[in-house]
């Protein structure tokens, strides 16, 4: 079997953002105010810059969409200064334990710095995802609650 492996701009496979707009409704639409494919569908229209934030990087192996990772101006309710931020992670399950994950956050940490930034942030509402973005050398910077929710902000240095 091939492992052919590439990252690409979602701004060049706009024809996948009903793909992905299902996928992040399915995964995250109970934190949302407005939970519908229509509403993803327009944040991923706001995604397809290439040169600064907001972006988004699809993983594709043997030219499958098998994930996806964005690089936010702002995207931590309530903690607008905590900027870049890396979002928007999801690697379907089928794929996950495959290192794809990782390394899209090496890729879009790697395109922050190209961008001038020295840290890149995000939140984490679950404690799992949070001691997995631990071993990944994320440090927490704070804890909120927004929501109802408990979050984690981590940040990790480029």
């Amino acid at each position: 079997m091939d492992n052919e492996m590439q990252i690409d701009y979602l701004a060049n496979h706009p024809n996948l953002i009903s793909t992905i707009a299902t996928w992040y409704v399915k995964t995250w639409g109970k934190f949302c105010k407005n939970p519908s494919i229509r509403h993803a569908t327009t944040r991923l229209l706001n995604h397809l810059n290439i040169d600064r934030p907001n972006l988004c990087f699809l993983y594709f192996r043997n030219h499958k969409l098998v994930g996806t990772a964005s690089l936010t101006e702002k995207d931590i309710p309530n903690n607008e200064i905590f900027s870049p931020c890396l979002s928007n992670l999801f690697v379907p399950e089928p794929y996950r334990r495959q290192k794809i994950g990782e390394n899209l956050i090496e890729y879009v940490k790697q395109q922050a710095k190209n961008l001038g930034f020295k840290k890149i942030y995000l939140y984490t509402t679950d404690a799992t995802v949070y001691r997995w973005y631990q071993k990944l050398n994320w440090e927490i910077i704070k804890e909120d609650v927004v929501k109802g929710c408990d979050i984690k902000i981590v940040a990790a240095n480029i």
